[in-house]
């Protein structure tokens, strides 16, 4: 045999060799995906509801203290929202609880209330909150649209899927509550609307084995 057939030889045998692996699957194949984790359970909503009607007690444990507003609104408009004298024509209310590692963390009081200073007369944004329970109200002269975002905003604090009043660090779950219907919200929390009787709760860290509920009178 001539060296150019010994060559030609040599070279027909590597491709069927090669045939004959990629026939097989390469010898064993891809091992199959591992599965996908299961989704973590919506927590139910608490058998226990605590009612936060008129100037409620405080609910939770200090961790931003009475001054966290000090970054927060003066007055000035902010996202949209006008600080004026009350009007209550247009009267609904939210709850917003935030909780750390299992512990509830208190609201702070009159955030969106702006005392009066110099020449300043005092207003209220039309979104704000009268005590440390946790209860927001939305009150303006006509109806209006307003989402969690804005009131985050009157206060002065960070509100991001992984920042919430300048808590980092941790995972963050946000869940809102409609009609007894626990849902968890997967969007941008800034975008999460002030509902009558909606409960916004912010888990932070561990998981929740149920949804603080919260009731009042009223819208």
């Amino acid at each position: 045999m001539t060296p150019t057939a010994n060559v030609n030889a040599r070279l027909l045998a590597t491709l069927f060799l090669s045939a004959a692996v990629v026939s097989c699957g390469g010898g064993g194949g891809d091992s199959p995906a591992p599965p996908a984790p299961a989704p973590t359970p919506v927590p139910p909503l608490s058998q226990t509801a605590v009612d936060v009607s008129g100037t409620a007690a405080p609910v939770g444990i200090d961790y931003w203290g009475d001054n966290s507003a000090a970054n927060g609104g003066k007055g000035e408009t902010i996202d949209g929202v006008p600080c004026r004298v009350m009007d209550e024509t247009f009267h609904i209310h939210s709850h917003l609880a935030i909780v750390l590692n299992g512990q509830l963390l208190t609201i702070p009081s009159q955030l969106g209330q702006v005392a009066a200073s110099g020449s300043t007369a005092a207003c209220f944004y039309q979104i704000h909150n009268h005590d440390k329970a946790g209860r927001l109200h939305v009150e303006a002269p006509a109806p209006v649209n307003y989402a969690l975002g804005s009131f985050f905003k009157i206060w002065g604090q960070p509100l991001t899927r992984d920042n919430v009043g300048g808590i980092t660090g941790l995972p963050i779950v946000f869940y809102v509550t409609d009609n007894g219907v626990v849902t968890r919200y997967d969007g941008d929390p800034a975008a999460i609307e002030l509902r009558s009787h909606r409960l916004i709760t912010i888990q932070i860290g561990s998981q929740l084995s149920a949804i603080p509920h919260f009731t009042w009178s009223g819208t």
